[in-house]
């Protein structure tokens, strides 16, 4: 990003063009989380779906980069409840929408807590302190089409450098455009289906892996992820074993730190693991760089389409197959989709049925696209 407090005309015209290519719900994370992500200087993001209701607030529908599943899948579960973001996002975001003042609504976390008392909470210190988060941005968009839905961008820091006025305004730029590319998607008819799982998304999750290095080529932050595409191991509570060497030289020679901010970003291949690297400042003088790694590697759980096609699977059948191949028991499907084991069992029987499969093995194992 630029260190004005301004983007760029160029800049600007090539994130719009970036997000722009969002054409599927698939594309969200790819094509509006990471580049809007780089543009303000975040490590990971997050985006989801805040659901209003007579029982309370929910945000579900969630897609990640550079968040372990496991942590997605405590903040779904146990943490959104405690977490100050999601309320202020949804009766802002909406407030300044039925005002007619803008299409979005960007705040960061330190300008709606006190510190002291959030330090000493339950959701600082079991969810982010825990997993190394020490700065959140949050974008609220609203839907034209259901005024109890908002859907939520998350952004994260690991390091003490705040947030500040100009990535707020950078971010808000593009609300306009992220208006008209979520509604636009018409995400509503999807994200409020229960039928619809999204197994790529959920493997996305699992298979992408964030790593920060220092100016040294030390670890000094590794998602879970990250750690078993890259072979590292922690030591202790902030240290981490060293990169292989080979990947140092490669970073070292495509991505040298030379002290000036850069927006380049590098992508190559290491051994199965592909990698997208680009140096990211850790505080406000751009004193101390460091450089991120994000890294993914081929996905060999999703399903083929052309497989789920071929045997006339339905909604439902396409949910619960989604889950078997990326090895979900029948009991977490149940838990998944909200519904019996027994209507899981009963879906399972018609799946074997039109696959020609006498068991979820041999349905994995049909439905895989490695397979084909």
């Amino acid at each position: 990003m630029s260190s004005s407090n301004t983007i760029s005309v160029s800049e600007y015209f090539d994130i719009n063009d970036k997000l722009s290519g969002a054409s599927s719900f698939y594309d969200i994370s790819q094509k509006i989380l990471s580049p809007l992500a780089q543009l303000i200087g975040a490590e990971s993001s997050i985006f989801a779906v805040i659901k209003k209701n007579k029982r309370g607030m929910n945000a579900s529908n969630f897609i990640s980069n550079s968040v372990d599943k496991k942590s997605s899948s405590n903040y779904e579960k146990y943490f959104q409840k405690v977490d100050p973001v999601l309320p202020h996002a949804f009766n802002s975001t909406q407030l300044c929408y039925r005002s007619g003042q803008s299409k979005s609504f960007t705040f960061t976390l330190d300008n709606i807590v006190d510190p002291r008392k959030f330090s000493s909470g339950e959701y600082y210190n079991e969810f982010l302190r825990p997993n190394s988060i020490r700065q959140v941005l949050a974008m609220g968009i609203p839907s034209s089409i259901d005024s109890s839905l908002v859907y939520i961008l998350g952004f994260h820091r690991y390091s003490d450098n705040p947030f500040r006025q100009k990535d707020t305004l950078a971010s808000t730029y593009f609300g306009p455009a992220l208006f008209n590319i979520l509604n636009g998607l018409e995400l509503k008819s999807q994200l409020l289906d229960s039928n619809m799982i999204v197994s790529q998304l959920q493997n996305q999750v699992s298979e992408t892996g964030l790593i920060i290095i220092n100016r040294n080529h030390n670890v000094i932050f590794a998602n879970q992820t990250g750690q078993k595409h890259v072979n590292i191991k922690p030591a202790n509570k902030d240290r981490y074993s060293d990169l292989d060497d080979s990947l140092k030289a490669e970073l070292r020679s495509q991505l040298p730190l030379t002290g000036i901010p850069s927006s380049r970003q590098i992508e190559f291949e290491h051994g199965p693991t592909k990698v997208s690297a680009r140096i990211i400042t850790s505080d406000a003088n751009n004193h101390e760089q460091r450089i991120i790694l994000h890294t993914r590697r081929s996905n060999q759980n999703n399903i083929s389409a052309l497989e789920m096609e071929k045997y006339d699977l339905t909604n439902r059948e396409t949910d619960i197959s989604s889950l078997i191949v990326i090895g979900l028991t029948n009991p977490e499907i149940s838990d998944k989709l909200c519904i019996s084991t027994r209507t899981v069992e009963n879906h399972l029987r018609s799946i074997y049925a039109k696959a020609n499969v006498k068991n979820r093995t041999s349905l994995a194992y049909k439905l895989a696209p490695a397979q084909h």
